[in-house]
């Protein structure tokens, strides 16, 4: 499964779950920096649940998401989920965790979203944001020398592309960046129409987007934000 299924999934609308390698990953960064001491999550945009899941059931497992079919999913799972715009919530208490996964390229007023942010983190607390950035070679490379459109051009779906320099002013009076890196998201694979050479691919990509140190370097357009909310 690649990023851009796991973020967009459970499309069937069933409740049985199974772990994915991607959320694992990204628990074990989140655990990484907070030290293992979590006690409350709300992912904004949370589909059907799968990220929160992946949490345990200790945990204060909290979404964000507008789609009815997919809170019904996860109300049937045990999770907790708020139906309306962020900005329009009032939330009981700030979490240690707060996740935002493809959402600010979707939102009409990302800035009124992003000055919500702020009170939603507890102090100390870690906030995660993935966009589709422009700011990578993938991007440069088609638009200066192919024909191929770049996929993340694609309003009215995506209305909103952020710099890395705009996101991090507009968050830092109240929070420190503390790792960010770049992945393909699962979209390059030359390999697409061979069938076994595609499973292989996309498993070295995989650990390529993971492990690999040019996942330092804005090669392609998945960026990943992890931000401390500052005391």
């Amino acid at each position: 499964m690649n990023e851009e299924q796991s973020i967009s999934h459970n499309k069937k609308g069933t409740v049985s779950f199974k772990k994915s390698p991607y959320w694992s990953r990204q628990v074990h960064r989140i655990e990484q920096i907070c030290g293992g001491r979590i006690t409350s999550i709300l992912d904004v945009g949370c589909r059907t649940g799968d990220f929160l899941m992946h949490f345990s059931e200790n945990i204060k497992r909290e979404g964000v998401e507008l789609s009815k079919s997919s809170c019904e999913i996860a109300d049937k799972r045990g999770l907790k989920v708020y139906k309306a715009f962020v900005e329009n919530i009032e939330f009981e208490n700030p979490y240690d965790i707060v996740t935002c996964y493809a959402i600010l390229e979707h939102l009409l007023y990302p800035i009124v979203f992003l000055e919500k942010l702020p009170s939603l983190v507890a102090s100390g607390g870690v906030l995660v944001i993935m966009i589709p950035t422009h700011e990578c070679l993938k991007r440069r490379f088609l638009d200066n020398y192919t024909s191929i459109n770049w996929h993340m051009y694609s309003p009215p779906g995506h209305l909103n592309l952020f710099s890395k320099n705009y996101l991090d002013q507009q968050l830092s009076t109240n929070f420190k960046l503390v790792n960010r890196y770049w992945t393909s998201g699962g979209m390059f694979n030359p390999m697409r129409k061979i069938p076994f050479a595609d499973r292989v691919f996309c498993k070295i990509m995989s650990l390529i987007d993971e492990y690999s140190p040019i996942n330092k370097l804005p090669i392609f357009d998945h960026m990943y934000s992890y931000y401390v909310k500052l005391t």
